[in-house]
């Protein structure tokens, strides 16, 4: 029971990535940031919060409570925050991160099929 629960989470998980990337590609950041959200959710019932641990879990938390999307970037102790709202949202979110004890590390997308005002977009 639990293996197929895995399973099937870990295949939802793979398929989140094919619909992000979709998302990106049409410009679809509300999308986006809800694929991101659901990413972090399932890895939360696959593994528990004892698994994950408070820290991560707050991480997570202190984006989503200003409506960011957030997700780990691998095996904890990080996470990536989408703010779909742009540079207001990005405020709100260096305000709480401060708040609670945590450091922000801007990061800049850039590929090449998104025009200027998507960069800024997607790096508030």
């Amino acid at each position: 029971m639990v293996m197929k629960f895995i399973v099937s989470s870990m295949v939802e998980v793979a398929d989140l990535a094919l619909q992000g990337q979709t998302a990106i590609l049409e410009k679809d950041y509300s999308k986006l940031a809800d694929l991101m959200n659901r990413n972090f959710d399932l890895r939360r019932s696959m593994f528990g919060d004892d698994a994950l641990g408070s820290l991560n879990i707050e991480m997570v938390e202190v984006a989503r409570r200003v409506g960011a999307a957030s997700k780990f970037t691998g095996s904890g102790g990080a996470v990536v925050v989408f703010c779909p709202d742009g540079p207001s949202q990005v405020k709100l979110l260096e305000d709480a991160c401060e708040e609670a004890g945590f450091v922000i590390q801007p990061v800049k997308v850039v590929p090449s099929y998104l025009n200027e005002d998507d960069l800024k977009t997607l790096s508030g």
